[in-house]
């Protein structure tokens, strides 16, 4: 079905829509656009839609359509995922009180835009991001100030693009004291700003129970020790971390061990270039001292 079809079966419909996916492919872009728009239009004037997820398509490397601003009409929305997008605000915007997931993946967003969107979106509790460009940047604490009751976050890419790291972020005056799951992925944990990253997140997490952690090369925990010592993982029950071969990597490991008391579950992927190290660093691993006696360690090596 094309968007002229479903738009004339959307202007017949009479009962309600509360949730809706559209794709937009190649063709679609090219022949259709305008009828993407009135469908939007149609819904935000016509129908308390719920659930809605948008993919725009994908040309070429920075290009982005620009996502209609009729969907900032929606106000009944508790699930939101918008992917490849350019994304802007309307001149007046209420906001989303019901928001309560929201995905951006693939999109091009200025980080004030951003924060205003999310700081008008109160009910926030989940949120996915990877922005692909911004063309200016924002800090860890301006983000945070903008999630109050965030309790799943996954971020994705080069974060360092567009979120600046405080200069002392382990001091972090706002806290994440809902977050319960955290996701970093894709380019996330890389160099310096990784490890400063990830630490500050931990810090200010005293709540979090499940953690996905992709680890890129050159990552610094040398100080982890002393710097993070009064940091405590009360509730954190499952841990799953990919690394390569990094003995600081490790380092991050065994802290997470001694500072997770309900720790159950730890799946660790890592990749190793010799036998003889892989026996080594399972060795360190598994005579880890560990805050948690019932924990379950799972290794997988490639």
């Amino acid at each position: 079905m094309d968007m002229n079809d479903l738009h004339q079966v959307l202007l017949l419909r009479q009962g309600p829509i509360h949730e809706l996916t559209l794709v937009m492919d190649d063709y679609w872009q090219g022949y259709n656009c305008f009828e993407f728009q009135q469908i939007i239009l149609h819904l935000s004037r016509n129908h308390t839609v719920k659930k809605l997820t948008l993919f725009g398509p994908y040309e070429s490397k920075n290009i982005w359509n620009k996502l209609p601003k009729s969907v900032f009409a929606l106000h009944h929305l508790t699930d939101l995922s918008l992917s490849t997008f350019h994304i802007d605000l309307p001149s007046i915007f209420n906001g989303f009180g019901c928001l309560g997931s929201l995905c951006l993946m693939y999109v091009k967003i200025s980080t004030q835009t951003l924060l205003h969107l999310l700081s008008n979106c109160p009910s926030l509790k989940t949120l996915n991001l990877k922005i692909d460009e911004s063309g200016d940047k924002c800090t860890i604490n301006e983000l945070f100030k903008c999630l109050p009751l965030i309790e799943r976050l996954t971020m994705s890419g080069v974060v360092s693009k567009w979120l600046v790291l405080d200069s002392v972020a382990q001091e972090l005056p706002t806290s994440l004291i809902h977050l319960k799951s955290l996701c970093l992925n894709q380019s996330c944990l890389s160099g310096a700003y990784g490890s400063a990253l990830l630490l500050a997140l931990i810090k200010c997490s005293p709540n979090l129970e499940h953690a996905y952690l992709e680890m890129k090369c050159d990552l610094d925990f040398s100080a982890i020790k002393d710097e993070y010592s009064d940091v405590w993982l009360e509730h954190l029950n499952k841990l799953r971390i990919c690394f390569f071969r990094n003995s600081l990597e490790t380092e991050f490991v065994k802290f997470m061990f001694a500072r997770s008391p309900k720790l159950k579950n730890v799946s660790i992927f890592v990749a190793v270039d010799r036998t003889q190290d892989q026996s080594k660093m399972l060795e360190t691993l598994f005579r880890t001292p560990r805050a948690s006696s019932a924990v379950k360690i799972t290794i997988w090596t490639v």
